[in-house]
């Protein structure tokens, strides 16, 4: 008795590339322009400048500016990582790898320096807003102290769990073995 095959469960022909590498691959180098993006529009709007945080302590200053440097660093790792995923090389895997890693230490680390001093950071918010306020001429607003806490906590929240979460995800799918074994059939 013979059996007919189509041709999508043949097992003579090669197996069709898997789409995870470009799907992933393009998702790492948009998200890794994007943060580089965002880290230049950072440094432009005085980030590094010292009236930019008057009122912190100075470990916090130099922790902040630490995490706006090192995460422009990992942003243009991600964008490269993106790049060779996309190519299916396994340099493009490792730097994925060390991109979650990176990234997720990062956002922790600044999600705790928030968290932990957050009187602080809500008082530099609510004078960095007065301050954009003056400047364009706009009449002062009274902030109440639980309007200044709801912003602070969508803005440090939102950002924190977009921060945390994409690491994660794509950490988690790389792990699988089968992504791994399939990796390493790739060119270096």
């Amino acid at each position: 008795m013979s059996q007919i095959f189509t041709e999508a469960e043949d097992p003579f022909l090669p197996q069709a590339p898997t789409k995870w590498p470009s799907v992933l691959g393009w998702i790492m180098l948009i998200w890794g322009v994007l943060g580089v993006i965002f880290a230049i529009w950072g440094f432009m709007n005085k980030s590094l400048a010292v009236e930019t945080y008057q009122g912190l302590p100075d470990w916090m200053v130099a922790a902040l500016r630490a995490i706006l440097i090192f995460g422009t660093a990992v942003s243009i790792l991600g964008a490269l990582s993106g790049w060779y995923l996309r190519k299916r090389m396994r340099c493009g895997y490792s730097m994925t790898m060390i991109w979650v890693v990176l990234t997720f230490l990062l956002n922790v680390g600044g999600l705790a320096i928030q968290i932990t001093k957050s009187d602080e950071m809500q008082t530099l918010m609510k004078r960095n807003m007065l301050a954009e306020l003056e400047k364009q001429n706009q009449p002062m607003p009274q902030f109440m102290p639980e309007m200044i806490k709801g912003i602070w906590f969508a803005s440090v929240g939102c950002g924190g769990l977009m921060g945390i979460l994409l690491p994660i995800v794509i950490g988690v799918i790389l792990l699988s073995a089968k992504r791994k074994a399939e990796v390493v059939a790739w060119p270096h």
